[in-house]
């Protein structure tokens, strides 16, 4: 049913209705209508499905769902929205609102950008898919990590069309890669005893770790980590995935987490390359900048390092970058505190402004041979949007960088403080795609004034600053990293 629903409203409404009786009015894609079931929301019934005992009937069920109608669903998200809004009666008040702004941002934005798209593709196998990354992927798992990309891609292909399928054995176009199909589905499927066990095991973690019940919509979703589900049927197993795209979502950005495992080694060599695609993206969008690494220089007798990405135009520095490869926890996203409860990654992250600070007050004292502009922001990259809608955050994360600089280099002076710009990578390449380099300069400067404070650089740099007429594309291929992507494409044309 709620497969149904999502692909009603994904533009799949001939492969929905064979399982679905639905109004007219709810084929639609569009998020502003009344009859809108929004992806969100269907993750969150599927936790919730996952973590409820199956035992135990909500007292307004009397008797069965009809699941092939709409109005069951629509029943069902009414229920869901109503919950919520109890749920908010004793947390949200005039006092947090705006860090109840940064845990819905981080619930629904990401689904509004969606996982299926080139860059997203492109930027995760370039940072996670090669070097020691990669070849710590293939000897944990027994695939390479374009071979998974490769069999999420083809499932969910599949799922496109039909709710339900048995493990693929004819995999056509992809058949290269058919031995490598089995150690794919370990990462990416579950028997539904182990999915509810697993989930009822992360809700508990999550909760024990917060002190207290987590509010019915933000609970972590065992989707993320396994996006198919596997049912056993009398004749063989068989596979659903509600939210089909979850699965380029754990073949792309949920490759972090399987990274991360293996330690220090791997995620450095992972965030070299996060680095090194920040600069590569800014040279190929905007090719005026001259962009340059980090370089080492002494400092009382100790080794410092420029930030990561120093853009220079006529021979001035107009701004500078520093990367951190770090993604946000569950606690990040959606704690009441999330400063305390993701102390390490906010600390990282202040680590990143104070770095910038002391580049400009070494600048400055003639420490180094650069020329900076007075008005060059100083813009903290990250992977994922750890301040997003809060300013109470950002101000958070720049009273430590400023404890920081009390601690460690009191030379440091006001005038070196900059604003900083927070960024997250996926912004940036947008940013790159719809701007020349003055537009991107001039959207990072208007980005620190007051009125913008909390606004997402994105919707300054598009509030403040002429539109391009045209938008760029984008400068990767996906074919340089995925041997079958030209021939795909080839085959589509």
């Amino acid at each position: 049913m709620l497969w149904a629903v999502h692909a009603l409203q994904n533009d799949r409404s001939e492969a929905a209705g064979k399982h679905l009786n639905f109004p007219p009015q709810a084929n639609t894609s569009s998020m502003d209508s009344p009859f809108a079931v929004f992806p969100w929301d269907i993750e969150t019934l599927v936790t919730l499905m996952f973590t409820m005992p199956k035992s135990v009937s909500p007292p307004w069920l009397s008797q069965p769902m009809n699941v092939r109608e709409f109005n069951t669903v629509a029943t069902l998200i009414n229920f869901l929205r109503a919950a919520d809004e109890y749920d908010a009666d004793d947390r949200v008040t005039v006092e947090n609102v705006l860090k109840e702004m940064h845990r819905i941002a981080h619930r629904t934005f990401a689904w509004q950008r969606g996982w299926a798209n080139v860059p997203e593709t492109y930027r995760s196998l370039f940072i996670y898919g090669q070097g020691q990354s990669g070849q710590y992927f293939e000897e944990a798992y027994g695939l390479s990590i374009v071979d998974f990309y490769t069999v999420a891609f083809m499932y969910m292909s599949v799922f496109f069309s039909k709710p339900w399928t048995t493990a693929v054995e004819d995999l056509g176009f992809f058949d290269s890669v058919r031995d490598k199909a089995r150690p794919a589905e370990r990462l990416l499927a579950t028997d539904i005893s182990d999915a509810r066990r697993e989930s009822v095991t992360l809700l508990w973690r999550y909760e024990q770790s917060a002190g207290k019940r987590l509010p019915i919509i933000y609970r972590p979703s065992y989707l993320r980590m396994r996006p198919m589900v596997r049912f056993s049927t009398e004749v063989e197993p068989v596979f659903i995935a509600p939210l089909p795209t979850l699965l380029l979502n754990r073949a792309t950005v949920g490759l972090y987490y399987d990274i991360i495992k293996g330690g220090t080694k791997i995620r450095n060599d992972a965030g070299a390359r996060f680095e090194e695609y920040c600069r590569k993206s800014i040279k190929a969008h905007c090719p005026a900048f001259e962009v340059s690494p980090p370089v080492t220089y002494k400092y009382n007798k100790n080794p410092v390092e420029t930030p990561d990405v120093i853009l220079q135009l006529d021979g001035q520095v107009v701004a500078v970058m520093e990367c951190k490869a770090s993604k946000l926890t569950f606690e990040a996203q959606y704690a009441d505190n999330p400063i305390e409860d993701a102390q390490d990654g906010y600390t990282q992250i202040a680590k990143a402004i104070f770095q910038m600070w002391r580049f400009f007050s070494h600048a400055r004292r003639k420490l180094l041979d650069f020329v900076i502009a007075e008005d060059a922001p100083a813009v903290v990259l990250t992977l994922d949007s750890w301040t997003l809608m809060s300013s109470e955050l950002r101000n958070d994360v720049i009273a430590e960088a400023r404890r920081m600089v009390a601690e460690k280099e009191p030379e440091i002076t006001e005038e070196d403080q900059r604003p900083p710009v927070f960024c997250p990578l996926h912004e940036l390449d947008h940013l790159l795609l719809i701007s020349t380099e003055q537009q991107l300069l001039d959207g990072m400067k208007a980005a620190v004034r007051p009125e913008h404070d909390g606004w997402a650089l994105l919707n300054v740099r598009e509030t403040v600053v002429e539109q391009l007429q045209q938008q760029k594309p984008y400068a990767f291929d996906p074919a340089d990293l995925i041997w079958w992507w030209g021939k795909l494409s080839k085959r589509q044309r």
